[in-house]
């Protein structure tokens, strides 16, 4: 029989209690995966469903707190295209949604915060989407968007070639940092490295040749290891108040894909 001294005891209960923390901030990709399916059904139908308002979420479209029951979420649409980035550390998703209706085109990214500390398992606590559509994007065209997206390679990174969580940030922050030249960090372009802005698409290197001088500024991050993803929501542009989104791909290390929007004006998404 093995007998513990107090001290051994304290120190056990100290490292069974920091693993609980631990585990408690980690959601399941399943619970999270199908939560995120609920608001895409949502957004598919027009329909909120009570299941994605039963928490009270703060709902945002383009940084602007609404009504989720008024909201663009009650605009069917008619979804030609999804992915989502699971992130299992922050209880977080992202999903990418393009609507290539060429009457009512939409180019639609979603970050999705989740709270899984109570007893009734995982609930939206906010909901942030940014909408992009013809009035801000000169060169939009969603059906040349879809066609560029949908022929890439986002499939899932085998466990033992994943980058890891800290690099992917790293590199994502380091793009962002471009615009301002405070980037510290020389990039990994990948060979090839495609980019895409808006619905223009890049395909000898990945590095913008426009920088305005404005840091990106506001940064919320998804991080999915799983796919070598990450979705920053940010405010940039030349007077620092445009609101971007950016989606990169990591291949074992190497940047892959670079994918940037701008949102509309909150008040003519609908």
């Amino acid at each position: 029989m093995v007998c513990l001294t107090l001290a051994a005891l304290g120190i056990l209960a100290a490292v069974q209690f920091s693993l609980a923390q631990r585990g408690a901030g980690k959601c399941q990709w399943a619970a999270l995966r199908m939560q995120t399916d609920i608001y895409i059904e949502s957004q598919t139908s027009g329909e909120v469903d009570p299941l994605l308002t039963s928490s009270s979420p703060v709902y945002r479209e383009n940084y602007k707190q609404r009504d989720i029951n008024t909201s663009f979420l009650t605009t069917p649409l008619k979804i030609d295209y999804t992915r989502t980035f699971v992130d299992q550390r922050d209880c977080k998703t992202y999903s990418q949604l393009i609507v290539a209706n060429p009457k009512n085109p939409y180019i639609i990214g979603t970050q999705i915060t989740y709270d899984n500390t109570g007893s009734a398992g995982l609930k939206a606590k906010i909901i942030d989407v940014v909408i992009s559509r013809p009035s801000t994007e000169p060169q939009f065209n969603a059906t040349k968007t879809l066609a560029y997206v949908d022929a890439e390679d986002w499939s899932v990174i085998v466990t033992a070639k994943q980058d890891s969580r800290d690099l992917l940030k790293m590199v994502a922050n380091s793009y962002l940092d471009l615009w301002s030249g405070n980037g510290n960090f020389e990039l990994p372009w990948g060979t090839p490295c495609a980019r895409l802005e808006g619905s223009e698409y890049y395909t000898e290197e990945c590095q913008p040749v426009s920088l305005n001088g404005k840091a990106n500024t506001d940064r919320r991050y998804v991080v999915d290891e799983g796919l070598g993803a990450v979705s920053v929501f940010s405010k940039g542009g030349s007077d620092g108040t445009l609101l971007d989104i950016h989606e990169f791909r990591l291949v074992q290390g190497k940047l892959r894909y670079v994918h940037h929007f701008t949102a509309s004006d909150a008040a003519s998404v609908v």
